[in-house]
């Protein structure tokens, strides 16, 4: 058995600001946008260094080894928190960011306004992988006096798989709405939303949990337009679907010459045919179908079961 933890800081990285962006106010960007520096130009897009990062992560490891088992297997819990996402996207699809964000920070004077989860990092990841040489035909447990045909028939298999759980990524819920008054909702690279949605104190965002809502929309509501300051959602505050997944090979070796054998076999990725569901598409408060799922998912085999027959000669 092995305990590890892995943890690292990070500060002064690259993350983008619009240099052109008025204050959060009350009376909206329409009113005050003559007050920004260039009032020709909505946003002047600028690189600067106010990302910062934490990452901590425990994992626990065991491997096991014998003449015809190897067995590891590995349990991860990470925290990978950052404000370099910005606000979000209003499509949850695109969780999946890189490590260079996907959207202008909400306030340059207020960097850590969009610190939360990373979207692409996973809370827990459970992880093992077999292989396992099974105990029949000659030298094994069962059938060691099998004549030729038997041996060549039961003897020779071996079975291995992997076995995927984890939680599902981090999401964000998004409004269209303008509730800080800057103008936020119509810059191109914040996907039309205005930034984050405001919460509803004490209502569950995984009530009546189904395909056509993952995430309650009860829970979270429009801010509204000019409000004097942005939605008091967090960053990635929601987790979508996680992926559950057994992968499995069998194969049986034949020796057709002292230098030369012949593989055969099956190999199934999502044995058990197990759903595995894509995040939901829109997690914008002011668009239709909020929380809808309505696709696979296909990373780390998590698709639809696929059968594959195999075989190869090895020389």
């Amino acid at each position: 058995m092995r305990l590890a933890y892995d943890g690292n800081h990070g500060s002064n990285l690259p993350t983008d600001i619009n240099l052109n962006q008025i204050p959060t106010n009350n009376v909206g960007y329409s009113t005050l946008a003559s007050t920004a520096p260039f009032p020709q130009l909505y946003a002047i897009s600028y690189q600067t260094n106010l990302g910062f990062t934490n990452f901590n992560s425990g994992t626990i490891s065991v491997r096991k080894r014998s003449s015809s088992l190897q067995l590891e297997a590995s349990y991860a819990f990470t925290k990978d928190l950052t404000n370099i996402n910005g606000s979000g996207t209003n499509n949850s699809a695109q969780a999946t960011v890189n490590e260079f964000g996907n959207a202008l920070l909400s306030d340059p004077t207020r960097p850590g306004l969009d610190y939360g989860n990373t979207g692409f990092a996973r809370r827990q990841r459970f992880l093992a992988t077999f292989l396992y040489e099974l105990p029949f035909g000659k030298g094994r447990k069962y059938l060691n006096n099998a004549n030729r045909f038997a041996n060549a028939l039961f003897g020779g298999w071996e079975l291995s798989g992997i076995l995927l759980f984890q939680s599902g990524p981090f999401l964000t819920v998004t409004t269209s709405s303008d509730p800080s008054g800057t103008g936020y909702n119509l810059c191109p690279c914040n996907y039309g939303n205005g930034g984050r949605a405001d919460t509803v104190p004490g209502v569950n965002p995984y009530a009546g949990q189904s395909l056509s809502q993952w995430i309650n929309l009860a829970a979270f509501k429009d801010p509204g337009n000019a409000i004097g300051r942005f939605g008091d959602a967090t960053q990635g505050d929601v987790t979508g679907p996680g992926q559950r997944v057994l992968s499995s090979s069998l194969i049986k070796r034949f020796q057709i010459t002292e230098r030369a054998r012949m593989e055969i076999g099956a190999q199934v990725a999502n044995l058990t045919n197990h759903p595995n569901y894509q995040p939901p598409g829109n997690l914008n408060v002011s668009v239709a179908a909020f929380g809808a799922i309505t696709a696979m998912q296909t990373a780390e085999a998590g698709g639809p079961r696929q059968i594959q027959l195999t075989g190869r000669i090895v020389f």
